[in-house]
């Protein structure tokens, strides 16, 4: 039997405001998210959902406008702090603005709102990320037992 890579689709479905032809991107990205299907009235669980979908592309942002052409990197959140001023309803769209103010030796600091579709603030959030290069492997690591 021969192994397959299977893709399995996010849970979260993504449309983006605009494309940045230019490059390199700017330091910031908007885009509307919801979950795929109709959750349950529980507010916690539509907080644990925007939870997960607010680091989906976060720390990708402070990172994408320093990336080189076909340049591998790591990347992975030191902080990430939220505050929720709404219930938020992960089933129904919100919109997702993102800003990157600075990246340095690198470190990554974003910032992103998220507001419903009245135009409400509803999430405040931030976050710490540290970027690294990725070293091409040349062999297999051997067992250390």
């Amino acid at each position: 039997m021969v192994a397959r890579k299977v893709f399995v689709p996010w849970p979260i479905e993504v449309r983006f405001c605009e494309l940045h032809p230019s490059s390199p991107p700017p330091p910031r990205m908007n885009y509307w998210f919801k979950a795929r299907g109709k959750l349950s009235d529980d507010p916690a669980l539509h907080r644990c959902v925007v939870a997960y979908a607010s680091d989906l592309i976060f720390a990708g942002v402070s990172v994408d406008p320093h990336r080189k052409k076909g340049q591998k990197t790591s990347t992975l959140s030191l902080d990430h702090a939220m505050w929720f001023h709404r219930p938020p309803r992960a089933d129904d769209w919100l919109l997702y603005v993102i800003e990157s103010p600075i990246a340095h030796g690198g470190r990554g600091f974003s910032t992103g709102r998220m507001f419903n579709r009245k135009g409400e603030l509803v999430v405040s959030l931030t976050q710490e990320s540290l970027t690294r290069k990725l070293k091409p492997r040349k062999e297999v690591p051997k067992s250390k037992l």
